[in-house]
């Protein structure tokens, strides 16, 4: 190999290793942005599933409210036919006007199903209502649960490393915003003789 040859190898490298550094250092100013970023979509992650499950109760319940009041069956389908009317007729497009309809027979069903929420932080987080709660685990209210995730989610914005979701759960545990259910008691009933 020719001298020139190797002096033009040892400029190629040169170069190289230049701009992988300045990709490293590009990299590295971004690191902590993108941390804060993935906390903060841990706590984003929850707020979605408890949503989700507080969504679904409501639906259930609704439901439950619709067979046992068949006076809302035909309010509850009169709103989403006229939904789906009145986009079809705006939009001139199926599609929208079905999920227009549907989004407003599912709307409506949540509202019947409406009720205070309850959280158990188990293994497992599981929304349900107030009113249905199970005799076993621990219970807090589904709103002081959202305003426990709101202080994390500041944390998280600020830097601060929450662990991975038991970390997160034991975090929330610890809050002192939580405001716990206490569970229902047995009232054993009592026959006439």
């Amino acid at each position: 190999m020719s001298s020139s040859s190797w002096n033009q190898t040892l400029v190629n490298l040169k170069n190289e290793l230049a701009s992988i550094k300045g990709k490293a250092e590009e990299i590295s100013d971004r690191f902590p942005t993108l941390a804060r970023e993935a906390e903060s979509l841990k706590i984003e992650l929850l707020e979605h599933s408890l949503e989700k499950q507080r969504r679904s109760v409501a639906r259930r319940r609704g439901v439950v409210s619709l067979t046992r009041d068949k006076k809302k069956i035909g309010t509850t389908l009169a709103m989403g036919v006229g939904g789906l009317i009145l986009d079809g007729l705006i939009t001139k497009d199926k599609y929208s006007a079905l999920n227009t309809g549907l989004s407003v027979l599912d709307h409506a069903l949540q509202a019947y199903g409406a009720t205070e929420y309850a959280v158990s932080l188990g293994k497992e987080i599981v929304v349900t209502s107030k009113d249905e709660l199970p005799s076993k685990g621990t219970w807090v209210t589904l709103e002081s649960l959202k305003k426990a995730v709101e202080g994390l989610k500041a944390e998280a914005s600020g830097g601060q490393q929450l662990g991975d979701l038991n970390n997160v759960i034991h975090r929330l545990e610890q809050c002192t915003k939580l405001v716990y259910l206490s569970m229902p008691t047995y009232i054993p009933s009592y026959t006439r003789e």
